[in-house]
């Protein structure tokens, strides 16, 4: 029967045919920020439409999607999709994107956050403090919302986003809009990179899956690339995202109720940076970084929403990881665990005439290059060994708080050796 598929599709995370069908789009709407902010930004609102939650138990939820995210994007709208059952929606294209105000000038991370408080006050004003929830570059916004405009939030859910700096920075996805690469290959990178369980035999193994998804994902580049300034737009706010940097301010949301939220199949921010982001924030912050399908969770995972709604309306208590220290390294364990007190500990011996050694992000030696170098003499503690590929938490010396690095060189250089030694 048509109710034992929909269960069964549940069960298995899937999304259902009705989650990701296109919705009937709402009529949208521009809220004129020219005055205060100097663009005007196109938004939307939709929801709750389960009766469950609307009336008295209707409550608001602010969503700040992704990079180069536009509302006219199937792939963009199922995150709306999969919410609106919960809340009433509140989203919008950032500035730069989507049926917003475009500039080709530079901007930065707080001009994105303050755009979002203004257009909070400006469309809800009788509604704030109001659930707010960032994906993505989105979460990254969301960061500097909440540190600059505490009282527009009244819970914070951080999905699939760093902090930057030490703490670790998602894949750089600018690389993905250089002028050599296709449309066509941008978006393969994309589907591979966002969910490891994709990659060359899923896509021999799974071709329907695969052409769908790069069918998506195709008509989505097209929309709106002929408007003026369109591409520059992109440009201009992936220069603002490589920019964030909250590792040494984000703590200050330690009184806040905020949710990390991941995906262990997540190649973009991997579990490792959502754990760095949860514990520098604090012993209150709850995480779950469990969920499937990468780092588009949100919009496929189906026990992912609801989960959200609980957290937010109190029906779970959530978990919390263990702190960071205010001014020193995050403490990245495995989400199963701490690592153990006689966890093995490695000396770095290699990068001497650079600097260091270099340190990506994720497992794969395609994932996002950390923006500092692993110092030669530093001490790290092994969390795991896959291959020839030590995943770290840093004890002593300069360098990333955790992150992935080799074991030797092609060559057979040893970079990193095991030590008796600890700081």
């Amino acid at each position: 029967s048509s109710g034992r598929r929909a269960a069964l599709r549940a069960a298995r995370g899937r999304p259902s045919p009705a989650a990701m069908a296109p919705k009937k789009r709402v009529e949208g709407s521009v809220c004129d920020l020219t005055k205060d902010r100097g663009v005007k930004l196109y938004y939307e609102v939709s929801g709750p439409t389960n009766a469950k939650w609307q009336g008295e138990k209707e409550e608001v939820l602010f969503m700040l999607l992704g990079s180069t995210a536009d509302l006219r994007k199937t792939a963009d709208q199922q995150y709306v999709n999969q919410s609106l059952q919960y809340f009433k929606i509140v989203t919008y294209d950032h500035r730069n994107t989507g049926q917003s105000t475009i500039k080709d000038e530079p901007c930065t991370m707080e001009d994105y956050a303050d755009d979002a408080a203004a257009l909070l006050q400006a469309v809800m004003p009788d509604k704030v403090p109001a659930y707010v929830i960032g994906i993505s570059f989105g979460g990254m916004v969301a960061q500097h919302l909440a540190l600059r405009h505490p009282h527009l939030v009244r819970k914070l859910v951080l999905c699939c986003c760093a902090t930057g700096g030490d703490g670790g920075m998602s894949f750089p996805i600018h690389e993905w809009y250089a002028p050599d690469i296709t449309a066509e290959e941008r978006c393969t990178r994309k589907i591979f990179q966002a969910n490891t369980d994709r990659d060359e035999e899923w896509k021999k193994k799974s071709p329907t899956e695969w052409q769908m998804s790069l069918a998506v994902l195709a008509r989505d580049e097209k929309v709106g690339l002929q408007e003026p300034l369109r591409m520059e737009g992109v440009a201009r706010q992936l220069e603002a995202r490589k920019a964030h940097n909250v590792w040494d301010s984000i703590h200050k949301l330690g009184d806040m109720e905020v949710l990390v939220c991941g995906s262990a199949q997540d190649n973009i921010t991997p579990p490792a940076l959502m754990e760095n982001l949860a514990r520098r924030i604090g012993k209150k912050c709850h995480a779950k970084l469990d969920f499937g399908w990468g780092h588009a969770f949100i919009a496929a995972d189906t026990a992912a929403m609801p989960y959200i709604n609980d957290w937010l309306r109190g029906a779970v208590a959530g978990q919390g990881l263990d702190a960071a220290p205010e001014g020193g390294a995050a403490a990245a364990a495995p989400s199963s665990g701490a690592a153990p007190a006689a966890a093995q500990v490695w000396k770095v011996v290699g990068g001497v005439d650079k600097g260091g050694i270099l340190v990506r992000v994720g497992e794969e030696t395609t994932s996002a290059q950390a923006e500092a170098r692993l110092a030669t003499g530093a001490l790290v503690e092994e969390l795991q060994v896959r291959g020839d590929r030590l995943q770290y938490r840093l004890l002593r010396g300069q360098g990333p708080a955790t992150g992935w690095v080799a074991l030797k060189l092609a060559g057979g250089k040893e970079l990193v050796v095991r030590a008796d030694e600890r700081p």
